[in-house]
């Protein structure tokens, strides 16, 4: 599928920017551009909340290089969290991982963080790994949450019936961050 798009993305926007009287250095261009994207994908994380993958548009990825996680199905209000690479390889030695849950707020989502969840200590052996399902509605002693008021509470409790935005950030050799949209129960 990957080649697929690889090759045909390209040709694609080829075709539209030749309708549109765009020159075909701009068709060029664009193809690389979007072949470029396309490349990136190599260093991706796959996020499960719980028991549910995101998933994120591979057409908007292409274009414009980046795609919000999407959960399609609802999940409970103190969710279980997973993460894992698509290729470790790619992003080397990790030194941080933060989880933040953003909750909407006038048509979009608050630009404080609902809860806040990272390692206990600056170590690498409190940081989240992956292939392991977090309870985040108890984190347990490696994991430190704070809620909205920078108050430390023993995990997380989303409201039910409500949007939230959760960020989730790898930092290290190479750092990647990702965007979950998700709704509750």
């Amino acid at each position: 599928m990957n080649r697929r798009l690889f090759v045909g993305g390209p040709v694609v926007v080829a075709i539209f920017s030749l309708v549109s009287g765009c020159s075909a250095i701009g068709a060029a261009t664009e193809g690389l551009r979007i072949g470029k994207n396309l490349n990136k994908r190599k260093k991706e994380m796959r996020i499960w909340v719980d028991g549910h993958e995101a998933k994120a548009s591979v057409l908007k990825k292409a274009y414009f290089g980046h795609a919000s996680y999407k959960v399609k199905e609802t999940v409970s209000t103190r969710p279980t969290f997973r993460f894992a690479f698509k290729d470790p390889s790619k992003f080397g030695r990790i030194t941080g991982t933060n989880l933040q849950i953003h909750q909407e707020y006038e048509g979009d989502y608050s630009h404080q963080a609902e809860f806040a969840v990272f390692p206990r200590e600056m170590s690498s052996e409190y940081l989240m790994r992956p292939d392991v399902d977090y309870n985040l509605g108890s984190v347990g002693s490696n994991l430190k949450c704070l809620n909205f008021e920078k108050q430390e509470v023993s995990g997380v409790e989303l409201k039910p019936g409500l949007e939230y935005m959760l960020v989730f950030t790898v930092s290290g050799d190479r750092s990647d961050s990702v965007q979950v949209l998700l709704s509750t129960k």
